[in-house]
């Protein structure tokens, strides 16, 4: 089952009305900015209207239905 969100609104391709898409994949990084560099979730989304795959914080995306 693939998995829906909405892509963060701080983001220039929200901005330009590409703001859903599907889940592709999801990998995990160290953050530097988190104490002691707990890994951060990056959400791998391909959107619907350009049909893309860019790379979100998945924390910062709003799961839909």
């Amino acid at each position: 089952m693939t998995r829906r969100v909405r892509i963060p609104a701080y983001t220039d391709r929200f901005m330009m009305g590409d703001a859903y898409g599907d889940v592709v994949k999801i990998t995990r990084r160290p953050d530097p900015y988190r104490e002691p560099h707990d890994p951060v979730e990056i959400a791998h989304v391909k959107l619907d209207k350009s049909g893309k795959t860019m790379k979100f914080i998945l924390e910062d995306c709003t799961e839909v239905d």
